[in-house]
């Protein structure tokens, strides 16, 4: 009989294979090579920092009822749109996306496995259906 210690041992075991795996992947290194390239860029760190900070007090002021000015509107806009525009800053947003995108798979499946008892397959990992783009979820 296996012991809650020894099940233990080889969960750690697949999580650090796992981990290895997805370090080695070369996907994961170009997204972390761009957040570490954006991390030594203190302009772009800056613009988006302002872009965020921006983007919060907009969110704050309406969640309280408060109509944000046009200025404030504008500033926020002019903002985004620099970012955008920013290699250093757009860089680090799609390696954000990457690294999101392979925490979920990993906590997608794990929550499958748990919720079933068995490793699901991938057609039951496919998406089935949705509530389309723009919605947020994605």
């Amino acid at each position: 009989m296996i012991t809650a210690a020894q099940e233990g041992t080889a969960i750690d075991q697949k999580i650090q294979e796992l981990c290895e795996a997805i370090v080695s992947d070369i996907e994961v290194q170009n997204a972390r090579e761009q957040a570490e390239s954006f991390l030594a860029d203190e302009d772009a760190m800056s613009l988006y920092r302002d872009m965020v900070t921006a983007g919060r007090a907009l969110h704050q002021m309406q969640h309280s009822g408060q109509e944000p000015s046009a200025t404030e509107v504008q500033r926020f806009t002019d903002l985004q749109n620099s970012c955008e525009a920013h290699p250093g800053v757009t860089g680090f947003m799609e390696a954000q996306d990457v690294l999101r995108a392979v925490a979920e798979q990993v906590n997608r499946y794990v929550t499958k496995s748990l919720e079933m008892g068995r490793v699901p397959t991938p057609a039951e990992m496919a998406p089935q259906g949705g509530c389309g783009e723009g919605c947020g979820c994605h």
